[in-house]
């Protein structure tokens, strides 16, 4: 019995794996490993020299306090008289956390994106972008795609889900900072000008949409309370409902007046000067050293596993 333990613990022994058993098999397979790093190292490089530089044009946005410029405060309204707006179906807004999530949601539906394609006809420029001329700064579109002269699609047009998910959403970038509470912004494009004027664009129509929004539930509201004001006798309804009258009537005025109604800007959209991705040093050494990795396990499967093994 001994003897066979003995065995077995020579037996371990040998199988042991060492770092000389690694420089062995490296010197003994160099050749096929240097093959095979050359081959992902030009292969990497063939692909992301030929891969057109992106830029990002970004901006930082807060949300627009309902209590700035010498307003009631929608918040202590909303609590004082939540009840009975909820009744009334009046809106009376809602917290920054709140229109942090509804905003972000917002831009990045797909009913927003219809709407950014319906208004500004920057389908073409998001599908059929080829190559940016950096002397002329002018997008090249595919012709095989889109022809620019006859505003016409060669090939069949992409439906709005197919667009809204892998030409608008892989490239937009919505996110809050949940320590500041800021909202960054940004949209990726070959060409940076069309970066920058889709960044500007989705922030100026996301205030438009609310602004609208807001603006026809205002309407409708007062269209109620001044109903529901003629038809009470009580006085304490009388002066809740007036309170209501003149939240919606700021509302409405806001609408009207407010530039940046929802979101405003701390760091306005830029034009990029500097190329986003891809980062080709990085890329190629990455690539060479997965080829080194790769290659590295075929030799030990050749080592240890192949039949030819003496």
């Amino acid at each position: 019995m001994n003897e066979i333990n003995k065995q077995d613990t020579s037996i371990n022994y040998d199988d042991d794996f060492a770092m000389s058993d690694l420089v062995a098999i490296f010197q003994k397979n160099q050749k096929l490993i240097l093959a095979t790093i050359l081959t992902f190292f030009l292969a990497s490089s063939i692909f992301i020299f030929t891969t057109p530089n992106t830029y990002q044009s970004n901006t930082l946005l807060s949300i627009v306090d309902d209590t700035e410029a010498g307003g009631s405060g929608f918040q202590t309204m909303a609590t004082r008289y939540g009840g009975l707006a909820s009744i009334a179906g009046v809106s009376l807004g809602q917290d920054n956390d709140s229109k942090t999530d509804f905003i972000i949601a917002t831009i990045r539906s797909r009913n927003f994106f219809e709407h950014l394609v319906n208004t500004l006809d920057i389908l073409p420029s998001l599908v059929a972008s080829k190559s940016y001329d950096i002397n002329s700064g002018k997008l090249i579109l595919d012709e095989d795609i889109y022809d620019e002269k006859k505003k016409s699609w060669i090939k069949e047009k992409p439906g709005m889900e197919i667009a809204h998910e892998q030409y608008f959403l892989n490239y937009l970038t919505v996110a809050e900072n949940n320590k500041t509470g800021f909202i960054s912004l940004g949209f990726e494009h070959i060409s940076p000008e069309f970066s920058y004027e889709m960044t500007k664009n989705i922030l100026t129509e996301a205030n438009n949409i609310v602004r609208m929004q807001h603006m026809e539930e205002a309407a409708r509201s007062l269209s109620y309370l001044n109903s529901a004001l003629k038809d009470t006798l009580e006085i304490g309804t009388k002066s809740s409902i007036t309170t209501l009258i003149e939240a919606q009537l700021k509302i409405q005025m806001l609408t009207k007046v407010r530039t940046n109604y929802i979101l405003r800007p701390i760091d306005k959209p830029y034009l990029p000067e500097r190329k986003f991705a891809p980062s080709r040093l990085k890329f190629v050494l990455l690539s060479s050293l997965l080829g080194f990795i790769l290659s590295m396990f075929f030799a030990m499967y050749l080592h240890y596993f192949s039949s030819n093994k003496k």
